[in-house]
C-alpha cells in the first residue's frame, strides 16, 4: 500500500531502517546551550543587582561658592551724599571714613548752641564785673546805716542815763510835795520809750548783718546758676558735635576690597541705603575652606538632611571632563528663604530673581572635602580634578543624594502604578 503523499520520503526511509534506532536524537545544539546559559547568568545578575544593588536618588540644585563674606556698606544717616570716598578695587579698613553726608539741621543746632554758650559766658562776665560793684555799693550803704544806728543807740543810752537820774530827782521832789505825780510818770514813759527805741535799733543791726550775708550769698548763687547753665550748654554742644560727626562721616564697619559701587555723590540717601559692596577674603567658612550655598526647590527641601552627600561643579568647569567636587551638607534652612534672605547670601539681585522663578527655595550649605594633592585643593570625582583655582563668587550647580535604595524597590511602585494596584 502506497504511503500517503504528505509524508516526506526521507522520513519514511528513516523509519523503515531499524539499524539506526540505537542513536541519540539531537534536540538542542551546543550553541543554544551557550545562549541559554548566558541568559540565565544575565537574569541572575539582574536579580542579584535588583536586590543587593543601590540606586541613588539625586536632587539638582543651583547656588554660589563663597570663600569670603560680601558686605553691603550702607548709609547710617539721612541726607545728601556729599562725597563717596571709595572706588572699585580700593582696600578699606574697618573704621575708615568712606562717605560724607550733609546734615544742615544739626549744623544749625550747633550754631545756636554756640551762640547760647557765648551769651551765657558774657552774662557771667557781666555778673562778675558789675555784680561786685553792686555788692560793694550795698555793703557801703549797709555800713552807713549801721553807723547811723549805732550813733542813735549811743544817744539813746545817754538819754537813758539822764532820764534815770531825772526820775530819781523828781521822786525826791514829789516826796517833799514840790512837784506833782504826773511829772514823774511822764519821765518814766520817756525812759521806757527810749529803751524800746534802743531794742528796735539793735534789731536793725541784726537785720543789717543778715543783709550783708544775703548779699554775698545771692551773688555767689547767681554765679553758680550761670556756671551750671554754661556747663549744660557745653555738654549739649559736645553732644551735637559728636552727633554731627557720626551722621556726617560714615565709617566702614568692615575691612576688605570694594567690588561694586552702588551710588554717586549728590544723591539723597536714607538710613540703610546701600553705598557699595565690599568683599572680605579673610572671613571664610569656620574650617577655613570655601563653602557652597545651594538652593533647592521648595517641594524637595524637606528631603535633604545634614550629613547627606553632595556633588558640586563650578560654572567654569565642564563636569563631563572633570567630574564634580565632593561635598557634605552642613546646614538646611527650616523654612523656604525669602528674597531678602537670598540677597544676604548671594549679593546679586539677578541671580536671586532667576532662582525665585520656581518659587521660594530652601537654602542648603555644603562644605567640600579637601585634597592637598589636587590643583584646586579639593576632592573630585575624577582623579585630581581640573587644573583651575576655585574662586569665590562663582555660580555652581550641584546634586544632592537624598536616598539610596535597591532597584527592586523602584520597580515595585512602578509596577503597582502601571496596573493601578494601589
Amino acid at each position: 500500500m502506497a504511503a500517503p503523499g504528505f509524508f516526506r520520503k526521507a522520513a519514511l526511509e528513516k523509519l523503515s531502517t531499524p539499524e539506526k534506532l540505537d542513536q541519540l536524537i539531537t534536540i538542542t545544539s551546543p550553541r543554544a546551550w551557550i545562549a541559554l546559559f548566558t541568559i540565565a547568568i544575565t537574569i541572575g545578575t539582574a536579580i542579584t543587582w535588583g536586590v543587593f544593588g543601590r540606586v541613588k536618588t539625586k536632587i539638582n540644585t543651583t547656588g554660589i561658592l563663597l570663600g569670603g563674606e560680601v558686605y553691603d556698606i550702607v548709609s547710617t544717616s539721612q541726607g545728601q551724599l556729599i562725597d563717596l570716598k571709595v572706588a572699585i578695587g580700593d582696600l578699606v579698613k574697618e573704621g575708615d571714613v568712606i562717605a560724607s553726608v550733609d546734615q544742615p539741621e544739626i549744623l544749625q543746632q550747633i550754631e545756636a548752641a554756640e551762640a547760647s554758650l557765648i551769651e551765657r559766658r558774657f552774662e557771667l562776665k557781666q555778673l562778675v564785673a558789675f555784680g561786685s560793684k553792686d555788692a560793694q555799693i550795698q555793703d557801703e550803704l549797709i555800713q552807713q546805716k549801721r553807723l547811723s544806728v549805732e550813733q542813735q543807740i549811743q544817744t539813746n543810752e545817754k538819754n537813758i542815763l539822764f532820764l534815770t537820774q531825772q526820775i530819781e530827782t523828781e521822786k525826791g521832789l514829789l516826796a517833799k510835795g514840790l512837784i506833782t505825780k504826773p511829772q514823774v510818770v511822764n519821765s518814766e514813759q520817756q525812759l521806757e520809750n527810749t529803751q524800746n527805741q534802743i531794742e528796735a535799733l539793735k534789731a536793725q543791726l541784726v537785720q543789717m548783718s543778715s543783709q550783708e550775708l544775703n548779699t554775698g550769698f545771692n551773688q555767689e548763687q547767681k554765679r553758680t546758676v550761670i556756671k551750671q547753665r554754661i556747663e549744660q550748654e557745653k555738654l549739649r554742644l559736645d553732644q551735637l558735635r559728636e552727633q554731627y560727626e557720626i551722621r556726617t562721616s560714615i565709617k566702614s564697619p568692615h575691612s576688605g576690597e570694594v567690588v561694586e559701587v552702588l551710588t554717586n555723590s549728590g544723591v539723597v540717601v536714607g538710613v540703610g541705603t546701600p553705598l557699595f559692596k565690599m568683599k572680605n577674603e579673610t572671613a571664610v567658612a569656620d574650617n577655613g575652606k570655601i563653602k557652597g550655598i545651594l538652593y533647592v526647590p521648595s517641594q524637595d527641601g524637606k528631603k535633604i538632611k545634614v550629613g547627606m552627600e553632595a556633588l558640586v561643579v563650578p560654572s567654569t568647569v565642564q563636569p563631563q571632563e572633570h567630574g564634580y567636587m565632593k561635598a557634605t551638607v552642613t546646614y538646611v534652612s527650616e523654612f523656604p528663604v525669602t528674597q531678602q534672605g537670598m540677597m544676604t547670601s548671594m549679593k546679586n539681585d539677578q541671580l536671586v530673581k532667576g532662582l525665585l522663578r520656581l518659587g521660594a527655595p530652601f537654602e542648603v550649605y555644603v562644605e567640600f572635602e579637601p585634597n592637598p594633592s589636587s590643583y584646586s585643593g579639593y576632592e573630585w570625582t575624577s582623579a585630581n580634578g581640573p587644573e583651575v583655582l576655585i574662586n569665590a563668587g562663582t555660580s555652581c550647580m550641584g546634586k544632592i543624594t537624598v536616598k539610596e535604595e535597591p532597584p527592586i524597590a523602584m520597580v515595585v511602585p512602578a509596577f503597582k502604578k502601571f496596573f493601578d494596584l494601589y
